[in-house]
């Protein structure tokens, strides 16, 4: 079965930069499905010049208005933008985002067409005080409050693994993505996809598809080399 990587630059890349990259990143081959999400200043070229789906990596809830600096879900939608990531951990921890924003988020994201790339973690000391599991239940539950969607993505990324080059060991992902899983199938009538994302490389990828469940990755610093790319997406 073809998995899916989403590539996210996070705030990465220079103009002249991306240009090279999109050049180098068109010549991969690959039976599986990239998704790629650049900053979204350049949303518009890479429109114009890829062949893949692209991501916006965040947007705001409100459709238009006076909002200095925001992006609306419906202006991405303008730009026919497919995908779009919410309530990521640099989101909520840096930015102070709340489940209440991530449901407006979801719900604005749902009305305007695109398909919602949920991300969803533990911190360390959750994990270590055993609330991982309810936590994780909580932000899936929270974030589709009140929403209908067709389909969804849910991106599972511990906190304590991203950046850090350690991921989750076989057992305790195990675990995870069937309860992400269960999740899913028990409460809710949808078309799902389960990624994982955190220290994502060549070095791991092969262990990471091996979970049951898991459709593919969501992957941050790896993205950006192309050589690494190349390598975790033929694997």
């Amino acid at each position: 079965m073809n998995k899916l990587y989403v590539l996210n630059h996070k705030m990465n890349l220079q103009y002249e930069e991306l240009e090279i990259y999109l050049k180098k990143l068109n010549e991969l081959s690959t039976k599986n499905q990239i998704i790629l999400s650049p900053s979204t200043l350049y949303l518009d070229y890479c429109r114009k010049n890829t062949k893949y789906h692209l991501c916006a990596q965040n947007a705001y809830y409100q459709e238009k208005g006076a909002y200095t600096g925001e992006v609306s879900f419906k202006q991405l939608k303008s730009l026919n933008i497919k995908y779009a990531i919410i309530g990521h951990s640099e989101r909520r921890n840096i930015f102070k985002e709340s489940d209440e924003i991530i449901n407006e988020k979801v719900k604005s994201c749902i009305q305007n067409g695109i398909i919602p790339i949920i991300c969803i973690g533990e911190s360390k000391e959750e994990r270590n005080n055993n609330n991982h599991l309810t936590k994780i239940e909580k932000q899936i539950t929270s974030s589709l409050e009140q929403t209908t969607p067709k389909e969804v993505i849910i991106a599972y990324e511990p906190i304590w693994s991203i950046g850090t080059g350690t991921i989750p060991e076989k057992e305790e992902l195990t675990q995870m993505i069937e309860h992400i899983h269960n999740i899913l199938t028990t409460n809710y009538n949808i078309e799902f996809k389960i990624l994982y994302g955190g220290s994502v490389d060549d070095t791991n990828i092969e262990q990471i598809l091996k979970i049951n469940y898991i459709d593919g990755v969501l992957i941050g610093g790896a993205s950006l080399k192309i050589d690494v790319l190349k390598n975790i997406i033929n694997k």
